[in-house]
């Protein structure tokens, strides 16, 4: 099978490389970073793709993989057309709304501007919210609000921490996020038997956990 990993670091997440070997499906990918691609030895004779999640999510999209490992975060974010096949518990985490911790440090704005990565995700938070807010698209969310550019973030619980996050407070989660198996419209048709294999193999060993 060809088979895909995000790595958002450059590096495959070890919870889920440790929930995957347990279950018989890959190597340890020693010494490989994202991006990559990695052929396993017989028996097992799998492909991987390492990369960022946006890549691993758009091969299953067209076909090139018959399934991939992306985090749900991402998955939120561009609304791919795949198919999410299970929730692999691993690797979780969950983008939260953090703002200004002191009144004093709170811009003159008449509704918070607010900077991450996930815009699709962030607009419609708000929205839900019935709340207005201007939503800045910005890699480094963390370094805008340390520049004025905004009031607060949405992201990764995870990476709110060191000194750029000093003055943030989190004030609502947005969305419980973990790692994903997910397939592409084709695959689940032309890899059909293969998919349930591997779904169960991985769900026994979630059972088991």
């Amino acid at each position: 099978m060809r088979l895909g990993l995000s790595c958002p670091d450059g590096r495959p997440p070890q919870e889920v490389v440790d929930l995957l070997c347990t279950a018989g499906l890959c190597g340890r990918f020693d010494g490989h970073t994202a991006p990559a691609l990695v052929e396993e030895p017989a028996p097992a004779c799998h492909v991987w793709l390492l990369a960022s999640a946006a890549d691993v999510v758009g091969a299953c999209e067209r076909g090139a993989l018959d399934a991939g490992v992306a985090g749900k975060d991402a998955l939120l974010e561009s609304e791919p057309a795949v198919h999410e096949l299970l929730d692999l518990r691993a690797a979780r985490d969950a983008l939260v709304y953090a703002a200004r911790t002191h009144p004093g440090a709170r811009s003159r704005r008449a509704r918070p501007r607010v900077a991450t990565r996930y815009v699709r995700v962030t607009r419609a938070f708000f929205a839900a919210a019935g709340e207005q807010a201007d939503v800045l698209a910005f890699d480094a969310p963390l370094l805008a609000v340390r520049l004025g550019l905004a009031d607060g973030v949405v992201e990764l619980r995870g990476r709110l921490d060191g000194a750029a996050a000093a003055d943030l407070t989190e004030r609502a989660e947005v969305a419980a996020c973990s790692a994903r198996l997910v397939c592409g419209r084709a695959a689940r048709t032309l890899a059909g038997p293969a998919l349930e294999d591997l779904v169960e193999r991985l769900r026994a060993q979630l059972e088991e956990a």
